[in-house]
């Protein structure tokens, strides 16, 4: 088939999605299909051999320098260009906003292309992690507490939403982007400070219209990939010292991927279970990912499902694939014919 591989794009989580897109692009090509790569960004259409990208930097891009990826009318145009039009389907190698958040979704619907993963409804919801939460807690999946705060809200609201996180949610707090991902603009805020909440709420609303305020839950880093509607075997994520955040998932050596997670087979599947059920309530299909944290008291939290999630060949659920006996060529291919389906 004739596949356009969508990689790159204007989001904080550009340049992940840059191997992303590559990575499937070359597991495609080594299937047989013609490949063309995309980058909404920019409307530059290429051929795989055409394609360069270095990996992703250590640390986070700045609101500054994607400040020049931010023109709408140049995503919009390359989504009506000759490489989407010509193709047989598209292939979605993006993370983040705009891409995993339906709009892209719904222009490809208008112009009858069909496109791998979620559809429109399930991508514009899952990217709101708030709204998801309130429908996963609705059907028994247990998630962190948390609270909204809007980029426009007024000191008093958000000295109020300050006092009410301290007492409710208490200290440390996780403060993030309510719609991004790859932990670009999280905070763990381990002191009482209201000077230091205000500092991480300026930092997520940088990435994001609102910020979500979370309970910080304690424990191990778990996922778990969904093909079709199999839920794959339960990772364990590692890293050499702190939290798993953007520094450690670039950065060589900081994390290692522990698959199947050493867990009791009762909590494997009760994970595994929920992780299928939010997948399927929230009308996702193809692939997914979703993310869990393990108490050491056994309980867990659900904290959000990504509709998009990594694909290069060492991302969490080509790992997880791999652990199931499904290389990542086939799991691309498997990306592709569910989209047929």
């Amino acid at each position: 088939m004739k596949l356009c591989i969508l990689l790159g794009g204007p989001s904080a989580e550009r340049e992940v999605s840059l191997m992303s897109g590559y990575g499937m692009a070359k597991a495609l090509a080594n299937r047989g299909h013609k490949i063309t790569l995309l980058d909404p960004a920019t409307g530059r259409a290429m051929h795989l051999e055409e394609f360069h990208a270095d990996p992703p930097k250590t640390e986070p891009p700045t609101t500054k320098e994607l400040g020049q990826y931010s023109q709408s009318n140049i995503v919009l145009e390359s989504l009506m260009s000759s490489a989407v039009r010509e193709s047989d389907m598209v292939v979605f190698g993006l993370h983040g906003v705009p891409g995993e958040d339906g709009l892209m979704q719904s222009v490809l619907e208008l112009l009858g292309k069909p496109y791998t993963g979620s559809n429109v409804f399930s991508t514009a919801l899952c990217i709101d992690k708030h709204y998801t939460k309130i429908i996963l807690k609705d059907a028994g999946i247990p998630v962190p507490r948390g609270l909204i705060v809007g980029k426009n809200a007024h000191p008093q609201e958000r000295h109020a939403t300050w006092e009410l996180a301290a007492a409710e949610l208490g200290i440390p707090l996780i403060i993030k982007p309510n719609d991004g991902g790859s932990t670009v603009g999280l905070t763990i805020l381990k002191e009482n400070s209201e000077d230091g909440f205000n500092r991480a709420l300026d930092l997520a609303l940088d990435y994001s219209s609102k910020a979500l305020i979370e309970e910080f839950v304690e424990g191990r880093e778990l996922t778990v990939g969904i093909l079709g509607r199999e839920a794959l075997p339960v990772l364990e994520i590692t890293t050499n010292g702190g939290f798993y955040d953007y520094h450690h998932k670039y950065t060589p050596g900081m994390t290692a991927h522990i698959c199947p997670a050493d867990l009791p087979s009762e909590l494997t599947s009760a994970i595994q279970a929920d992780a299928l059920k939010a997948f399927e309530i929230t009308g996702c299909r193809g692939y997914g990912r979703i993310d869990f944290r393990l108490r050491p008291n056994g309980t867990y939290s659900c904290l959000e499902i990504n509709t998009l999630p990594g694909m290069t060949s060492t991302s969490l659920i080509p790992d997880a694939a791999k652990a199931a006996g499904i290389s990542f060529e086939e799991l691309c291919e498997r990306i592709v014919q569910a989209a047929i389906a």
